[in-house]
């Protein structure tokens, strides 16, 4: 039999390049040996990939920054000063001045002699009276009630105004010039005790 012969196979044909659009970046194909293509690095854990760009959303907003305090609330103490305490006040200063009062009379000289020389006795008991008609005007009151002190105070401007009776009004002492300060001093005391007994 006669062998009967094929035709060659035609030659692969190639694939007709597509038409370029207008504007297009056409990429070089691969080739490792090209300098100028650049390979993705490799990823490594312990350096994940940082944003470069913005991120999707809105920016944290940053915390606002510490400012002056400002408090609403009702400060502790600050109140303003009532009538009893203006009264208090007043009752204080007039029982200091009025002690004072009392120890320059009895130093005033009257005829070459002062009631500290003529009559100690009832010149020590007259300060002492003093001092205890200042119990009142005392913070802690040496731990008497308000109107505990007041009467031991009321006792010491008694036994102030007593002294005033007997030595100063009684001999005659009145009309000078010790007489006029010891009744002014007796009676600043005993105004003072008075003025304590209306704010408590």
């Amino acid at each position: 039999m006669a062998r009967v012969s094929q035709p060659p196979y035609p030659p692969p044909s190639r694939p007709e390049p597509r038409p370029e659009r207008s504007g297009a970046r056409v990429e070089p194909p691969y080739d490792p040996a090209s300098p100028a293509h650049t390979t993705e690095p490799a990823y490594d854990p312990a350096y994940p990939p940082q944003p470069t760009g913005p991120m999707a959303g809105s920016a944290p907003v940053p915390p606002p920054l510490p400012g002056p305090e400002v408090s609403t609330a009702a400060r502790v103490g600050a109140r303003p000063r009532s009538s009893a305490d203006r009264a208090a006040l007043t009752a204080a200063v007039l029982g200091v001045v009025g002690l004072v009062l009392l120890v320059v009379g009895l130093s005033l000289s009257v005829l070459g002699a002062t009631l500290w020389s003529a009559a100690t006795a009832w010149s020590v008991f007259a300060v002492l009276a003093g001092l205890v008609a200042l119990v009142p005007h005392v913070p802690s009151r040496g731990g008497l009630s308000r109107g505990q002190a007041w009467q031991v105070g009321a006792a010491g401007a008694g036994g102030l105004a007593l002294f005033w009776l007997l030595v100063v009004v009684f001999p005659g002492g009145g009309a000078s010039d010790r007489g006029f300060v010891l009744t002014l001093a007796t009676a600043l005391v005993a105004g003072g005790v008075w003025l304590r007994r209306r704010g408590s």
